[in-house]
């Protein structure tokens, strides 16, 4: 790391193990903020030392509840309103990312308010992984750096040396993140087409190509309540697949979804931890993507490419 006195790296509270693990990645210290609150609740932020002229490096976890998203904004703030010289936020998991367009009459497009409410409190450049749509991006007038789990997840899947694999979309819209995975690994490829009734929901489910007899592997960015995730798997289990195995990046597991994941076929669900840390569960494995976020920062404040990451 370049000119290290001009840097300085500091976590929110609902990152502060993510924010040791960067730290370790690219040996440097973590400074921690100082967060409290009145007797009635209301936050207090405040930075301990001098971030005057300096580069400030804010790692931070957004899910609900909000607290944490407001703590985020409330610490950029009061580095720009202590001279900061840059902020640089690192977010991993960026809510209301499914969102990101009205799909009826009366709604909000809530993915554009956050971008907003980030831009409005000072940023200067957003890191992110594995953006659920590539629109978002189009709503910061800042840089934004999308990272991909794809070399994460990889790594993980030539580990397992897994025979006759299968790479799997659980839609049209991630037809693209599986051709990425193909040319990394000697595997078919297949699509399942879906309808949903609302959000969370689904009507209708069909595959399109062939699975008898396959190790199949669903990729996707995000898992919620599991339910669409364990029916795919439930239904490639139907048409002849040896065994099913998923790779989401975003493992937000809501409601029932442990429930859901133990009763359903899938064998293995791969997640990093931009949201959830440890999850106790037999099917569940937790991956850090604490080393792809490291190489990215690193990278720009020494002014080199992300695009081999």
């Amino acid at each position: 790391m370049p000119d290290m006195e001009n840097i300085k790296l500091y976590a929110t509270r609902s990152a502060q193990n993510l924010g040791e693990a960067i730290a370790t990645h690219l040996k440097m210290p973590l400074n921690l903020t100082q967060a409290e609150k009145f007797s009635d609740g209301e936050l207090f932020v405040k930075f301990n030392e001098s971030v005057r002229g300096q580069i400030v490096l804010l790692i931070g976890k957004i899910h609900t509840p909000y607290e944490n998203f407001f703590e985020l904004l409330m610490t950029i703030d009061a580095a720009r309103r202590s001279s900061a010289k840059e902020v640089i936020l690192v977010i991993p998991y960026l809510p209301h990312s499914r969102q990101e367009r009205r799909d009826g009459q009366r709604t909000s497009i809530s993915s554009r308010m956050v971008a907003d409410m980030i831009q409005l409190m000072g940023a200067d450049r957003l890191i992110t992984l594995d953006l659920h749509t590539n629109a978002i991006e189009g709503f910061y007038k800042i840089p934004v750096d999308p990272l991909s789990s794809l070399k994460l997840f990889i790594n993980h899947i030539e580990q397992s040396q897994i025979d006759h694999l299968c790479l799997c979309s659980p839609d049209f819209g991630g037809i693209k993140r599986i051709k990425q995975y193909k040319k990394n690994l000697t595997a078919d490829m297949v699509v399942i087409n879906k309808e949903r009734l609302k959000p969370n929901a689904v009507a209708t489910m069909e595959i399109i190509g062939d699975v008898s007899g396959k190790n199949v592997i669903i990729v996707d960015d995000l898992v919620d309540t599991a339910g669409t995730l364990c029916k795919a798997a439930d239904l490639l289990i139907e048409h002849g697949a040896k065994s099913v195995r998923a790779y989401c990046t975003h493992g937000v597991l809501s409601g029932g979804a442990l429930e859901t994941i133990t009763k359903s076929k899938i064998e293995k669900l791969l997640i990093a931890d931009t949201v959830q840390e440890i999850v106790d569960h037999p099917k569940i494995e937790v991956v850090s993507c604490a080393g792809v976020l490291a190489a990215a920062i690193e990278n720009i404040v020494t002014n080199k490419s992300l695009s081999n990451l």
